[in-house]
Order: structure tokens, then sequence, then C-alpha cells
């Protein structure tokens, strides 16, 4: 019961080739899947043959209780008498593109025998090499001991939640130009979802070392949380 302009949205977010068709009024899903209270389409799959009989429905209570696309394909065989080679998982769209984060928290910064409260922001551009890895410039703000922190970054990912989610953790390395100039090195761990194929969020902590080799050093730890822009790289 999409209206066409929402297909349309949907279909260019998931590069989908093939006509997706629009039920304003839900006559169809009424026939097929049903309605439910506040006038949406019940998630469902009907299989109907050339003649025009039903084989198969599964109707569900959610999106995510649909079956997979291997699970379909399995079922069009067994219902239709059709056959053909398995569905290897390409994974969520998200998790494979590129990104570019943006992140603003707080933490504290330890440096000549005493701590302070400090804020920190972040803004990297990452690229991925296949699912698990991601590397990329990234680029650090701390006004008491790191104005500006240029570093190169890798970042390890554990997928989770059907590959809208990962597990992330991560290293940079760089230097500092002013304040505690010098080497800079961090560590990283966090949490990162996807919202749809172009918006993700993120949540992380980091520890962070300053001019190590320098005159002064210092180390900042902080948690932060960041947007994320995805991009199609394929």
């Amino acid at each position: 019961m999409d209206s066409p302009e929402d297909s349309r949205a949907f279909a260019k977010d998931y590069g989908i080739a093939f006509p997706l068709l629009s039920d304003p009024d839900g006559t169809v899903s009424r026939v097929y899947a049903g309605v439910t209270s506040d006038h949406n389409t019940l998630p469902g799959v009907v299989i109907i043959d050339r003649g025009g009989r039903i084989v198969f429905r599964q109707v569900a209570s959610a999106k995510d209780d649909r079956m997979t696309t291997a699970e379909l394909l399995a079922t069009l065989d067994r219902t239709l008498g059709t056959s053909g080679p398995g569905v290897a998982s390409a994974g969520y769209a998200a998790i494979d593109r590129a990104q570019l984060r943006v992140a603003l928290g707080g933490g504290g910064v330890r440096g000549s025998g005493e701590t302070r409260g400090t804020v920190v922001g972040s803004v990297a551009g990452l690229y991925p090499l296949g699912r698990h890895v991601l590397v990329g410039p990234w680029l650090g703000f701390e006004p008491r001991a790191a104005p500006l922190e240029v570093d190169a970054a890798i970042v390890l990912r554990l997928p989770i939640w059907a590959d809208a989610g990962a597990i992330e953790l991560g290293a940079a390395g760089g230097w500092t130009p002013w304040g505690d100039a010098g080497a800079s090195a961090s560590a990283r761990a966090g949490l990162w979802f996807a919202m749809s194929p172009r918006w993700a969020l993120q949540l992380e902590v980091s520890v962070t070392t300053h001019g190590l080799g320098g005159r002064a050093d210092s180390s900042t730890a902080s948690a932060a949380l960041g947007v994320t822009r995805l991009f199609d790289v394929r």
C-alpha cells in the first residue's frame, strides 16, 4: 500500500530494477494477505501459478518474520516444479557501503599529572575491504591537548542483527600538529547500526595518546555518538 513515490525511493535506495506495484486502496492486499487495523498491508509472500491458483501463502506479523530469499527460491522450486542454483547471501546493502562518519562526545584528558574534562569530535571517511574491514583517514578534534589529530584508521567488524549492525574494534595512528604535538595512536571499540541503506548511527569509546616522542604527551579517554552517511561503491 506504499505510494508510487515511496516505492520509487525504495527501489532507488536498494538498486531494485524490477517493477514495484502500488496498491493504495488496499484492494489486492485484502485479497492476498490482509490489512492491519491501522491500514497497512500485512507482510506476506504469495505464490500464484500460471493458472491463477494460489499454491503457497505465508502471512507474517512483521517484516522480519518473512522467509529469506533462499527459502523463497526453494519454495518456488517445490511448489512450481522449477529448479535452479542456490543463492549466496550478499548481506544487507548498508554494511558493504563506504562511510562518511561524524561524531561528537566527551571524556577526560590526562596530562601533567592532572585529569581535565573535555569534548571530542571526529570526521572519518572509511572504505570497505569486504564486509569485515574498513580503512581510511580519520580526523580527530580535542581542544585541550590535540586541536587536530590526523590519522589513518583500520576498523574490524563483526556483523550482527541480519548484517544491519556490527560490533567494531579499531586502531588509528598519525600525527598531532598542535597542542601536544607529535605522533598519536588510539584504540577504539563500538557498535554500528544501519537505519537505512543511506544512514547509520554509531556509538564508540576510545583511548588516544598524543605527543608520542615529543616534549609533552597526554592521553584522552572518551565516548562519542555519531551519524554515518553511506555511499554505494559497487
